[in-house]
């Protein structure tokens, strides 16, 4: 009986031993394939001549798509950019191009007749539309027990339910052209990072609505693709004064509707320091070209097999980190997983 119970144990072991090394083994040998086949992949596309086709780009006021919307009219595309104010300052410099091939239209994607309107004058103009960039977005940095319900709510209703609201109107013009829809995601679409989970469920919302999307559309050769930069502070508006002034409001009201048990536990020094970690990100950081950004998008238009994905890691050795973590982290199991974020963020430990 004992030498039964040894026998047992020992398999077990074997077992165990068998499972963990061969899904290290089997990890290590996609990489190596995806490796060798990656210049292959690469080399074999060819570019598309789309004409003066036009783009429908969101989130034109700053960041990558104002970016976007000035490439693209550089290299004598149809540009419809959509601004969330026709008076803001980057909403005035694109008029001030004076293009026209550049369209500016007045556009709140959380709002259907904006969307309704930027439609028809889409449909009364140009020679067509080739494709829409989805990239307006906003963020909440938080925890999830100091963010509130209507933030997660904004937020969603702007980065997921926004871009779903713009490719539900003008999925039958890009039907008619076999087009391309690409929507904005990012690095952290693909793993989860502590204190900013109301974004990070829009942009994982993004990604899984995208692979549907993606799926659904190839009866009809449309194609689908998803770009995640990593952070690229300094080419967008993400820590510009006005979103830091938009920042300190949403958390003197995370404050404000926060229990007193929460208020006790945290204490108002914890609240603070999400915003002044925000505010040393912008007096620390340095400008960033978006060019990788635009590359990666300007791909996914134009070339015959665009990637389903592209991941666009920044210069810096933090976004060098997490875009390593961005490819590898559904493969590691949670207890590394969990590690490497916690020694990257010190979410582990609390004080007050």
């Amino acid at each position: 009986m004992l030498a039964f119970d040894n026998t047992c144990v020992f398999c077990f072991i074997l077992l165990n031993v068998y499972i963990v090394y061969s899904y290290w083994i089997s990890l290590l040998a996609i990489l190596l394939v995806y490796s060798a086949l990656r210049p292959i992949i690469k080399t074999s596309r060819s570019r598309l001549d789309i004409g003066r086709k036009g783009v429908f780009i969101t989130g034109c006021d700053t960041g990558f798509g104002h970016h976007l919307a000035k490439r693209l009219d550089d290299k004598g595309y149809t540009v419809y950019a959509g601004v969330l104010s026709e008076q803001s300052p980057g909403a005035k410099a694109l008029q001030a191009r004076q293009s026209d091939r550049l369209h500016v239209i007045k556009l709140d994607v959380t709002k259907d007749d904006d969307v309704e309107q930027a439609l028809t004058f889409v449909r009364s103009t140009g020679p067509g539309l080739w494709a829409i960039v989805n990239n307006a977005g906003i963020d909440f940095p938080a925890d999830v027990e100091l963010a509130t319900v209507d933030q997660y709510k904004r937020c969603a209703e702007v980065n997921l339910y926004g871009m779903i609201r713009v490719i539900k109107a003008f999925l039958p013009m890009i039907r008619k052209s076999k087009g391309r829809i690409v929507n904005m995601s990012s690095v952290k679409g693909r793993y989860s990072w502590p204190g900013d989970s109301v974004y990070i469920v829009t942009k994982h919302g993004i990604e899984t609505m995208s692979d549907s999307l993606r799926l659904e559309m190839k009866k009809f050769g449309v194609k689908v693709a998803v770009i995640e930069p990593g952070q690229y502070d300094g080419a967008t508006s993400i820590s510009s004064p006005e979103q830091l002034k938009r920042l300190r409001k949403e958390i003197d009201y995370m404050w404000e509707k926060a229990s007193e048990e929460v208020r006790q536990t945290y204490g108002r020094s914890y609240f603070d320091a999400i915003y002044q970690g925000m505010e040393r990100e912008t007096s620390g950081g340095r400008q960033m070209s978006a060019d990788p950004v635009m590359n990666a998008i300007e791909d996914s238009l134009i070339n015959v097999t665009p990637q389903a994905r592209y991941l666009v890691g920044g210069s810096f050795s933090l976004v060098d980190k997490l875009g390593i973590l961005a490819k590898v982290y559904n493969f590691l199991p949670e207890f590394i997983s969990d590690r490497i974020v916690e020694k990257m963020t010190g979410c582990a430990s609390f004080t007050r």
